[in-house]
This record gives structure tokens, C-alpha cells and sequence, in this order.
């Protein structure tokens, strides 16, 4: 998908402590010569995935996507072209919003992601459609210095707060499509991270130093693929 784009590319594979892991699956990776995998054992959560994989970074544009199904790998184009377009540093794909039905997934799930960008919202002012993605993009020169203290779901609060130290960072969010898993299927946030992650937004907050004064969040493109309206009318 990546070489039928046009895109230079290498991935990294980030197995943290994965119970469907095997060596036949690993050696199947490294068979292409693009890939690279490595190991965290046992599982330590996103933030130390993140740890790990940011200082290898040698590309100027990174990717982040999990790897549990509820995300199109087609559409990690989608999130680079506002990079390479240069418009902007950081794109987040956005599971709701852009005038769609909001996307099959428990009501409770809707809520608290409500809940979050509504919170981070009034700490920040900036206005996200979906700040716990799973999908996102980002000049890697960015991560170059970061290391995350929190290693579970609020890793994504304190990495926030630590990029708005940038000055004049310009965030972008783009639609993206999304498939449901349920708990059944392994899906494994639990009710009481949405506590976790909104002390999470306060804490990092006033740790992190002062906010850049001009943070830029808009569209990254204007006009939502047809692709996209007809399948969030479908849900």
C-alpha cells in the first residue's frame, strides 16, 4: 500500500507482550526487508511502546496506527499528505465528526471520548474531534526528545501537552473510518482509565511548562471523500 502511494517508507513493528504473538509470525515480518520488529515483555502499555519506538525514528514523517483491526491501514496516506503537503506537523485521524453519524462502538465509548475532547478543550482551547485516535501522523523531529512517564492510555494526555510546549505547532485531523471491536474481540480500555485520563489532561497541564501562545488546529483538507460520507451514513 505504502510503495502503490509513492511513499519511501520502513515499519516498525512493536510487539508489546502480544498473547497471538509467535516466532512463525515474526519471521514472516522479517522476511521483507522494510520491516523491523521488536519485543516488550511482558506487556508494559502504549506509552513505553512509544518510548521504545521514538528514538528509532530516522524517517522525517512517522505514523502511528494500532494494530488491533479498528484501523484502515489504507488510510495511513490520508494522515501523511497534510505533512508532505506541508500543511501541517501533526495529524490526528479523527473516528467522528465532519458532519458524520458517530461511529458503531458502545455509547459509553462515544460519551467518554466526548467527555475528553470536551475537558482537554478547556484546558487548551484547541477543539479536537477525537483526541484518543489510534491513527495518527507527525513530523518525526518532534518526538526526538520525548519520553513519556505514563505508560498506559493517558500516555496520549501527557504526550499532548508536552507537543503544545512547540511553538506554533500547526494540528490537523483528517475523517478516517473505523471498524468496531468489542471486549469479546480484546479490546481492553476499562471505565476507569476515563478517570485516569482526565486527572491525566490537569496533571500534565502544569507539568509540562507553558503552552505554545499559537497553536493552530484546522482541517487539513476541505472536502470529505465520498467513500467516507457513504459509509458513515452505512453505520
Amino acid at each position: 500500500m505504502l510503495a502503490a502511494a509513492s511513499w519511501d517508507y520502513r515499519i516498525l513493528v512493536l510487539n508489546d507482550g502480544s498473547n497471538d504473538w509467535s516466532a512463525d509470525l515474526e519471521r514472516r515480518l522479517l522476511a521483507h526487508e522494510s520491516v523491523l520488529v521488536e519485543s516488550l515483555y511482558p506487556n508494559q502499555g502504549k506509552g513505553a511502546v512509544l518510548n521504545k519506538a521514538f528514538p528509532m525514528l530516522d524517517t522525517d514523517f512517522a505514523v502511528v496506527i494500532d494494530a488491533d483491526g479498528e484501523y484502515a491501514a489504507p488510510e495511513i496516506d490520508r494522515v501523511l499528505r497534510p505533512l508532505a503537503n506541508g500543511r501541517a506537523d501533526w495529524v490526528m485521524g479523527a473516528r467522528c465528526g465532519f458532519d458524520r453519524p458517530r461511529p458503531r462502538q458502545y455509547l459509553a465509548t462515544y460519551l467518554v471520548n466526548r467527555l475528553i475532547n470536551t475537558w482537554f478543550f478547556l484546558l487548551s482551547g484547541l477543539r479536537f474531534k477525537d483526541l484518543l485516535t489510534g491513527l495518527y501522523a507527525f513530523r518525526a523531529e518532534l518526538v526526538s526528545d520525548v519520553e513519556l512517564r505514563d505508560k498506559r492510555f493517558s500516555y496520549s494526555a501527557e504526550l499532548v501537552w508536552k507537543l503544545l510546549r512547540t511553538r506554533g505547532l500547526r494540528w490537523s485531523e483528517v475523517p478516517i473510518t473505523y471498524r468496531f471491536r468489542s471486549y469479546a474481540e480484546g479490546k481492553k480500555i476499562r471505565w476507569w482509565e476515563t478517570g485516569t485520563l482526565l486527572l491525566a489532561l490537569v496533571r500534565y497541564r502544569f507539568l509540562t511548562g507553558p503552552q505554545s501562545p499559537r497553536p493552530v488546529l484546522k482541517p487539513a483538507s476541505g472536502e470529505i471523500p465520498r467513500r467516507l460520507r457513504a459509509e458513515g451514513r452505512s453505520k
